[in-house]
Parts: structure tokens; C-alpha cells; sequence
């Protein structure tokens, strides 16, 4: 495997990552699908999700304009 492939399955993979931590935190705040959990708890994991998501997507959009 090239030095090329790891690099793109890595920015694959990095974004899959992105969309997941973004509907996940999409659906604690906004859908019924964890209507078990207290509301303060989701939208507590929800931030949670989304500002790793964005702090993941900068670091992806960094990396990948050194390149």
C-alpha cells in the first residue's frame, strides 16, 4: 500500500468520523430516539459530539491543505 492510499483512507475515514460525531449529536438534541435519558444529558453529549466534531474537521482541513 502507497503512501497515497493510507493518506486517503485516512481523510475517508476522518471524515466518516466527522458525519458520525455530527448525527450523533443531531440526534441526542433533536430526535425521540433517547427519549430514556434526562434532556440536561443530551444536550450536554450533544455539545459534546458536535465540538469534537468540529474541532476533528479543522484538524482534517489542516492537514490536508499541508499536503
Amino acid at each position: 500500500m502507497a503512501l497515497k492510499d493510507k493518506l486517503d483512507f485516512k481523510l475517508i475515514w476522518g471524515i466518516l468520523m466527522i458525519v458520525i460525531y455530527f448525527g450523533m449529536s443531531f440526534l441526542l438534541v433533536f430526535t425521540t430516539l433517547f427519549v430514556g435519558m434526562s434532556l440536561t444529558i443530551r444536550l450536554i453529549f450533544g455539545a459534546i459530539f458536535l465540538i469534537y466534531g468540529i474541532f476533528r474537521a479543522y484538524h482534517i482541513w489542516k492537514n490536508s491543505r499541508e499536503l
